[in-house]
């Protein structure tokens, strides 16, 4: 009885194995804040991509193929230092008419599709203005995780930013 008792009261072990059944907790806690925060970063970084996409372009009166794969090609280095080999990016600029319809002008895509010129074009209501040309950037992204990547797979993220050109009206697309 009494090694029973003192075994029952002998205390010294506990801490170890308290910790031993909350550590895969906590390192499953630790890698899903990191790669949670990473996701957001990178989400982040194609927001901010594709905001460039968008305002270096409208910094134009007129481009041309090789400035506008310049620019995309730009907007690619924001991404730093996520790798770009699973996104797409396309400019393009929409012409809305008097009655408020958007139509698709011109579209530059880098790996992928871009919008059809000739096509009609959703513009939002709130930023609708009749006899206007508007630039739309888009940028899609698959985020591979870097922690449990066989578990989740790739995250597709999207952008796409609407702004009006600064110089001039419109952006003319010389080829």
């Amino acid at each position: 009885m009494s090694a029973a008792h003192s075994l029952r009261q002998d205390r010294r072990g506990v801490s170890a194995i308290e910790f031993a059944l909350v550590l895969p907790f906590l390192i499953l806690l630790y890698l899903g804040g990191y790669q949670l925060s990473d996701a957001i970063a990178a989400q982040r970084k194609v927001t901010i991509a594709t905001r460039s996409i968008v305002d270096l372009t409208s910094r134009y009166t007129s481009v041309t193929n090789a400035d506008l794969a310049t620019i995309l090609n730009a907007s690619r280095q924001v991404m730093a230092p996520y790798s770009t080999a699973h996104a797409s990016m396309s400019v393009s600029q929409i012409a809305i008419d008097k009655d408020g319809n958007g139509t698709v002008m011109w579209s530059y895509p880098t790996d992928g599709d871009g919008l059809t010129p000739g096509e009609s074009f959703d513009v939002p209501a709130e930023i609708r203005q009749p006899n206007t040309w508007i630039l739309v950037g888009e940028m899609t992204y698959d985020y591979t995780p870097v922690v449990g990547q066989g578990l989740i797979g790739r995250i597709p993220m999207r952008d796409e930013i609407i702004m009006s050109p600064r110089a001039s009206n419109s952006v003319e697309l010389k080829t």
